[in-house]
């Protein structure tokens, strides 16, 4: 893995993986070296020999969450998402070619690359965020102090 800082502000990032590189770790790794409190994920690109993902089943509480393993070739058609209190939270879409299904859901660790993948972060620098669940047992996102 290797990535590279843009010169100017905003603070754009873009992280590039090899395979057998690990994703979500990734890029968790990159948040905790360049010290990023907040940003978002713009975009990412990429295959994948093996993913972990979840996904909601129900709308009301407690929320049950469906997890998936797939191993195999996997092409990454999308990653988005946040990095929050200096967390990172991505979604992505993948196309599982064994199966010929595409699924989406909140990437995992253990999500391994195949050949390569691309992850861009923009940075909101000066901006530190936490997050929270209200009196209702809702997620909530706030700014901290």
């Amino acid at each position: 893995m290797q990535y590279f800082v843009s010169k100017t502000s905003p603070r754009a990032i873009l992280v590039l993986f090899d395979r057998g590189d690990t994703l979500l770790e990734g890029v968790q790794e990159v948040v905790k070296k360049e010290k990023i409190d907040t940003a978002a994920i713009t975009g990412g690109i990429g295959s994948f020999q093996r993913v972990h993902l979840h996904t909601i089943t129900t709308t009301g509480f407690p929320t049950a969450d469906k997890y998936w393993n797939f191993t195999g070739p996997i092409e990454l058609a999308s990653v988005q998402g946040s990095v929050i209190g200096g967390d990172v939270h991505a979604h992505i879409t993948v196309f599982d070619w064994d199966s010929k299904q595409t699924y989406i859901g909140h990437l995992e660790p253990g999500s391994v690359v195949a050949y390569r993948a691309e992850v861009s972060l923009v940075v909101l620098e000066g901006v530190k965020t936490e997050r929270y669940n209200d009196a209702d047992g809702n997620f909530r996102i706030r700014q901290a102090n």
